[in-house]
């Protein structure tokens, strides 16, 4: 789809709907030429040292061999350029739009366009729009209605402008630079009170580092002002174009420079034109739209914030020799020259060796943007030119001294190095080893080295790059070195390809750091602020710290957050009592010692660890294997384990020890005595020896009452009770008497418990009772005359509760858990 005015077009596509009225009347909806770069893919490609045209002409190159003709574009104009003149950029599986899109317009800035000019569809990357219309949309004349957009997050009303460094600085580790309070009563900034009223107070901060003076420093900083508040300014407006009117009158077309005055609207300046709305039947409804919410220069934008920057290259020698060698052979070349055709055309000017374009191969071509020679025809290649981008390019370029705001001077050499005859005899050689391997191989290498002075830095490079290897092992092979001085920095790289290895070296300082990284793995190394520090990452947004080490120790981080260190400290009000120490920061939660236990394993086991909280393991410390203490054991000064020579281990305490469920619930060891509290039961698993030592149990009469004669048949307990022998199930021990509980139960079951496993016990002691009750009943029967004594209480219950109240109540007293001060230490910064 092709639409044309008079005999210009004005927009090619194609149709990506139609659809057909009651009228039969056909509604087309198109996309431009630029929609065809949506048709291929950009498969991934690293890319370094590129030039912007040499990217896109990748970019390009890589479309067309995925389209058919009608889709392909060749490469135009390119006025954008890089501020270093070397990209380093990736390509992934994306379409080509969208890589020139994210990988140039929005880095870089700048326009893309479509040009269809002699069959040839160009496409262009240009910085500004680069055609001044010379028809004025003008307030009374052609301008029906206008609406303005302007974006406030790039509006400035104030600014504070800075200057160059400043050797001295109030603060240590932060640059001072020239300011203008000394020449604007006193105050740092600049304000436009006009803008103020319309927009609010709205301060940026903008740096020129070559500017010494305050007085210029201040006239940069109101021309940076008064420009940068419409910089952004989008326009819709309603013009009538008197192009229809008047033929002579330039017409609106994309991508023009219009001009704008409107003194009401408060408008008198350029506008790019970035859209058209053409309506064929009402052309008085035509609106085009001015401006673009894309910076319209991105350079002349850096070149406003920087400021001009223009630094002279050293004079490079060159023997005289070489360089009048060149003088002559120039000087003889040209006036030699006695015949040629010049032709002028409406848009250039061709010296040629035939008056045919088509026909003549030494050809000298001057339009709009350059004049160059060729030697291959019309078409190029032209590999002698000077570009309205800046560029000279040349084969060889001899002068006593080069200096200029950009330079680049690049040496290539190429070098066959044949080991035997030639390339052929080694293949002949190949063919006398079965296994392939040549005796005799040839291979070529190529040797550029450069210098390249950009718009803010001077690049030295050398490369090596290897190949045509004839054995077919070494497919890829190269080195290169290169060091980039900066205004403020200066950058050293050493990188080495041997087929899919990749192994490289970087350095880059600055006034208050150094950083360095190798073998491609972006883990960067920086020395800054007096300390070695190492990031996770290059330098970005997302950049975490991993480590750091300064005077205080070794600093750990995880994920961003410090972590703690390992480091020096003396004790608080003692600073001759020094030692290592493991701080463990307020944001950690644990400290651990962990191990692997074969090379195999895929993670380590923690053996022992502090922890912060009962979140994992138990608050405080945690160990998981053999603790081994050689030595004695000291919990303070009163309380320990003691060793012996014996290997026995004797637990003191000098106030007495608890074993137990609890505090309350225990058996208590004193200097003299052994309690148990609380119905805590002991079971013997073997034979209890007193060594003529005894037990006894309380019997005293002020601890009971309701003391009355016992009603007990003590002998018929006694006889009731069928002794047997039998065997130990568990041991298998073997015992001629002993009484079964269950059938002591039938007799007495008051001597008989059931333990908490179920299974049942006799009250030995109470049975003793029983015997001595059954033996008084028998004397009384067989007359022996005994007499058993009756005894009467004397005690009152009051001399009884007064008795019991002077004892112990039978539980352990509840005691207060002991905490020893912490020690402390100074609380040294990170650093």
């Amino acid at each position: 789809m092709e639409i044309w005015h008079d005999d210009e077009q004005i927009f090619a596509g194609r149709p990506t709907s139609d659809k057909t009225d009651f009228y039969n009347r056909k509604l087309f909806k198109c996309e431009g030429q630029l929609a065809y770069l949506n048709d291929s893919i950009q498969r991934p490609h690293e890319f370094h040292d590129m030039t912007v045209r040499g990217y896109l002409e990748y970019l390009i190159e890589v479309h067309n061999s995925q389209v058919d003709e009608s889709r392909r574009f060749e490469v135009g104009i390119v006025t954008v350029i890089d501020k270093n003149d070397s990209l380093f950029r990736y390509t992934n599986y994306n379409s080509t739009w969208k890589e020139i899109k994210e990988d140039l317009i929005d880095d870089l800035g700048g326009y893309i366009r479509v040009r269809n000019h002699n069959g040839h569809r160009y496409i262009d990357y240009i910085a500004e729009f680069d055609n001044l219309c010379n028809q004025t949309i003008q307030f009374g004349e052609n301008l029906l209605d206008c609406s303005r957009n302007v974006d406030l997050t790039d509006i400035a009303t104030a600014v504070i402008p800075l200057g160059a460094r400043l050797e001295e600085s109030d603060i240590a580790a932060l640059e001072k630079r020239l300011t203008i309070e000394s020449v604007n009563n006193g105050l740092d900034y600049i304000v436009n009170a006009e803008a103020v009223a319309k927009y609010g107070f709205i301060v940026k901060t903008v740096i020129w580092d070559d500017v010494t003076t305050p007085e210029a420093l201040k006239r940069k900083g109101e021309r940076w002002l008064t420009d940068e508040q419409f910089e952004n300014m989008v326009l819709e407006v309603k013009a009538v174009d008197l192009h229809y009117t008047d033929e002579q009158i330039e017409q609106f077309k994309l991508f023009d420079l219009v001009p704008v005055h409107s003194t009401p609207h408060g408008l008198n300046r350029n506008f790019p034109l970035s859209k058209m709305t053409i309506n064929l039947n009402n052309p008085s409804a035509n609106t085009i739209t001015l401006g673009t919410t894309v910076k319209t220069s991105l350079t002349s934008k850096i070149s406003e914030m920087q400021s001009s920057f223009k630094k002279a290259v050293e004079t490079i020698p060159v023997p005289s020799s070489i360089v009048q060698q060149a003088v002559s052979e120039a000087t003889a070349l040209i006036t030699a020259a006695t015949h040629g055709h010049v032709v002028t055309t409406a848009e250039e000017q061709l010296i040629m060796d035939t008056n045919d374009k088509n026909t003549a191969k030494r050809v000298w071509r001057w339009n709009l943007n350059g004049f160059g020679y060729s030697s291959t025809g019309y078409n190029g290649t032209y590999k002698s030119a000077i570009t309205m981008d800046g560029w000279i390019v040349g084969e060889r370029i001899a002068a006593n001294s080069i200096s200029g705001d950009k330079l680049d001077i690049t040496y290539k050499t190429s070098v066959t190095k044949e080991i035997a005859d030639a390339e052929e005899a080694a293949r002949s050689d190949s063919q006398d080893y079965t296994d392939g391997k040549l005796k005799n191989y040839y291979t070529k290498s190529q040797v550029e080295t450069s210098i390249k002075t950009l718009e803010t830095s001077v690049l030295l490079s050398a490369k090596e790059t290897a190949e045509q290897y004839v054995d077919g092992k070494l497919k890829n092979y190269s080195t290169s070195a290169q060091i980039k001085v900066k205004t403020d920095s200066i950058e050293s790289e050493v990188k080495k390809k041997l087929n899919s290895s990749d192994l490289a070296t970087k350095i880059q300082q600055n006034a208050t750091a150094v950083k360095i990284a190798w073998n491609n793995i972006s883990k960067y190394i920086q020395f800054e602020y007096g300390e070695l520090r190492i990031y996770d990452s290059a330098v970005t947004a997302s950049q975490k710290m991993v480590s750091k080490f300064n005077y205080n120790g070794s600093h750990f981080y995880r994920d961003g957050v410090y972590i703690g260190k390992i480091g020096t400290n003396s004790f608080s009000n003692m600073p001759e009592y020094r030692g290592l120490v493991f701080d463990l920061d307020y944001q950690a939660q644990y400290m651990a010692w962990s191990t692997k236990n074969t090379s195999s394993d895929s993670a380590y086991c923690v053996r022992l660890a502090w922890y912060k909280d009962n979140t994992i393991g138990k608050k405080g410390f945690n160990f998981s294997d053999y603790v081994y203490v050689f030595g004695n054991l000291r919990f303070s000064d009163d309380a320990g384990f003691y060793t012996y020579t014996d290997k026995s281990i004797k637990l003191w305490s000098d106030s007495g020890v608890k074993i137990g469920s609890s505090n309350t619930n225990c058996c208590e060891f004193t200097g003299d005595s052994f309690s148990i509290w609380n119905n805590i039961t002991i079971d013997f698993w073997s034979t209890l020896n007193l060594h003529g030592w005894g037990y006894t149990n309380d019997s005293d009469a002020r601890m009971k009452r309701n003391i009355e004669e016992t009603a007990v048949d003590g002998l018929g307990v006694i006889n009731g009770i069928d002794l047997k022998s039998f065997d130990w199930v568990q041991s298998g021990n073997h015992e001629k008497i002993g009484i079964v509980a269950q059938q002591l139960l039938e007799v007495a079951p008051e001597l008989v418990e059931t333990c908490s496993d179920g299974h049942l016990q006799l009250k030995t002691d109470k049975l003793v009772y029983y015997c001595i009750k059954g033996i008084q009943e028998m004397c009384a029967k067989l007359n022996m005359g005994y007499q058993v004594p009756v005894w009467s209480d004397p005690y009152t219950l009051l001399d009884k509760k007064t008795f019991c109240a002077k004892l112990g109540s039978g539980k352990a007293k509840e005691a207060t858990p002991y905490y020893e001060p912490p020690i402390t230490l100074p609380n040294r910064k990170r650093g």
